[in-house]
């Protein structure tokens, strides 16, 4: 206040209109102010030469000569007695036109009004520096919440599932280097354990395959020694039974009445004695013999002895070849045996009468052999079921259960192996494939 005021006394001049002090006083000092200030002019020689006072009586200071030689541009400021108040005072220069000296204005306040301007300033400062203290402490807690607490409650929580075995959690990157950093160590320990998890399964699914091999290839070969064991019991007796059949049969004239029961005795004996043969063929491996294999005669040849087991008038199976390979090595009676049984089970499923499709072609440096039919197909649920010895879905007496077992013996023997598929339209599929150089691998 007091270098505004010398300020706007810097440009008043003596010959100009006077000055009205007092209200000029009144306008710029502030209204919560219950003193307002005094103000006390000296002349150019550092004698007092008047006193404003805004709608107050003038303060009881004492009368005294300054020396404006040690008047600096900032002022001089002091504590002044009067009676029992003390007043705080700052005097300052007042310089004229060409910065020559004009004399000097004093501000004079009561001390206790200055302590109490000070208290509303400190009481204001202290609220403004709480509330500030406040304001930063709460943003600094909500970037810390979400920056630092967020991200780390997220890599405790993903320990938590990580320890409770959800190897397959990975953590998003949230920004902050060093908690990435965790985060990216937590993914590596998880894909580690993954990894180990996964090569474990692995591991005990082949351990587990091989032992249910294990029990399987000594359950068959107690089965085999039992078949071939009642095999040959049978054999012997029904070689006495068909042999006096047709001895029998051989001394009566053909109008004897009695001759259809000899012959229907010895179908059932060539019936039995077939099924005893595919049971000893079971029980044993028979040396293959290696050679160059006509496929479409052989699939011809099958067909023929399938049909031998029907009579005219039930079948009417039709035969489709589309062979691109027509020549594989391979064993010949064993790959007859093959088509025969994929025939028979064939014609049985479409009744004797219906479409068979073979087809061949080289797939992957592999032979192809396809193998299709009209008839109903297999359902998905049996086909794994259906190459396992004695499982059948005929009726009982209808079937061994042996024969697409003894099939995907001989596609095995050979180097190859044999899946089912649905094919277009309806019916059974069988895909089998065979090494391109069988011979050699078999040897």
């Amino acid at each position: 206040m007091a270098r505004s005021l010398a300020a706007v006394l810097r440009f008043y001049h003596p010959g100009a209109p006077a000055v009205d002090l007092d209200r000029l006083l009144a306008d710029i000092a502030p209204r919560n102010w219950s003193t307002p200030p005094m103000l006390r002019f000296y002349a150019r020689d550092g004698a007092p030469i008047g006193i404003a006072c805004a709608q107050c009586n003038p303060l009881p200071l004492p009368h005294q000569r300054i020396d404006l030689s040690t008047l600096d541009e900032e002022g001089r400021e002091e504590f002044l007695e009067g009676g029992r108040e003390q007043y705080f005072s700052i005097i300052v220069p007042v310089r004229g036109a060409g910065d020559s000296p004009q004399g000097a204005l004093e501000v004079v306040l009561p001390l206790r009004q200055v302590n109490q301007a000070l208290a509303g300033t400190t009481r204001r400062f202290l609220f403004f520096t709480v509330a500030l203290t406040v304001g930063l402490g709460a943003v600094i807690f909500f970037i810390a919440r979400w920056s630092i607490s967020q991200p780390l409650r997220q890599l405790i929580g993903a320990a938590r599932r990580l320890g409770s075995g959800d190897l397959a959690l990975r953590i998003e990157p949230s920004g902050v280097v060093d908690l990435d950093q965790m985060g990216e160590e937590l993914n590596r320990m998880a894909s580690s354990l993954e990894e180990q998890h996964r090569i474990r399964e692995e591991f005990y699914r082949q351990k587990l395959e091989l032992e249910r091999g294990l029990r399987h290839a000594e359950k068959l070969a107690s089965l085999g020694q039992l078949t071939s064991g009642l095999a040959h019991e049978i054999g012997t007796p029904l070689n006495v039974i068909s042999g006096r059949a047709e001895q029998l049969l051989s001394r009566m004239v053909q109008d004897d009445p009695g001759r259809k029961g000899l012959e229907s005795i010895i179908r059932q004996s060539e019936q039995i004695a077939e099924l005893i043969e595919r049971l000893l063929a079971f029980s044993r491996k028979d040396v293959r013999c290696w050679d160059e294999v006509d496929l479409s005669g052989l699939v011809q040849e099958a067909l023929n002895l399938c049909r031998m087991r029907f009579s005219k008038n039930d079948f009417a199976v039709a035969l489709e070849l589309d062979l691109a390979l027509a020549k594989m090595t391979g064993d010949s009676n064993a790959l007859r045996q093959l088509f025969v049984n994929l025939m028979l089970n064939a014609i049985q499923a479409m009744g004797g009468q219906g479409l068979i499709r073979v087809t061949s072609v080289m797939a992957e440096e592999n032979l192809q052999i396809v193998f299709e039919d009209s008839g109903p197909g297999i359902p998905a649920e049996l086909r794994e079921k259906v190459f396992e010895p004695f499982f059948t879905s005929k009726d009982v007496g209808e079937g061994t259960g042996l024969g697409l077992y003894i099939a995907a013996n001989v596609v095995e023997d050979h180097g190859g192996n044999i899946l089912i598929e649905d094919r277009p339209g309806g019916g059974a599929r069988f895909v089998m494939n065979f090494p391109s150089r069988g011979k050699e691998m078999s040897q």
